[in-house]
């Protein structure tokens, strides 16, 4: 099934404009589309990642916070609820995410969002095939797979936050 953005501009206004994911038309200078990050955290202050599925096109094999893109007509909490619920079948409600921060890139505004809560192997789901395993590690865990490499590239923002959030606690 196709997938269709919003597009945005750099104050973050609709434009009107949607674009069709994977397209030929790509974003111009100035248009935006919104992604989404959720951190899922357990009550030892572990994170869960996944594994994407190493025939992805893109970072085939690495792990990640669970994420995505939001669809048209979508705001960017119902799309970081919608991604958790179809890549590792775990189920929230608005209620329960924090936006930790937002992070404007080139073409990109991405929401980082946290959940907490407990969550056991055997209430995993891999639904779409996104994803092939799953773990939970801690900060420090997560900072050195994301130095070997095996963490996409959007794990610096997961990092970035986490750290941000440590410190915000500690005060």
């Amino acid at each position: 099934m196709d997938e269709y953005w919003d597009v945005y501009d750099e104050c973050r206004n609709k434009t009107n404009k949607i674009i069709k994911r994977d397209s030929h038309e790509k974003l111009k200078d100035g248009e935006y589309h919104i992604v989404v990050t959720g951190i899922i955290q357990n009550s030892n202050k572990q994170i869960l990642i996944a594994r994407r599925n190493k025939n992805k096109k893109i970072y085939p094999g690495l792990w990640e916070c669970t994420g995505g893109s939001t669809k048209i007509g979508e705001n960017s909490i119902d799309a970081i609820i919608r991604e958790i619920r179809e890549e590792i079948g775990i189920k929230f409600m608005q209620n329960e995410g924090k936006l930790l921060g937002t992070i404007q890139k080139s073409n990109y505004f991405r929401d980082v969002w946290m959940f907490k809560k407990d969550i056991s192997k055997e209430e995993i789901f891999y639904n779409d095939g996104e994803v092939i395993d799953s773990k939970w590690v801690s900060l420090d865990e997560y900072v050195a797979l994301y130095k070997k490499g095996e963490v996409t590239p959007s794990g610096d923002f997961v990092i970035k936050m986490l750290k941000e959030k440590e410190l915000e606690e500690e005060r």
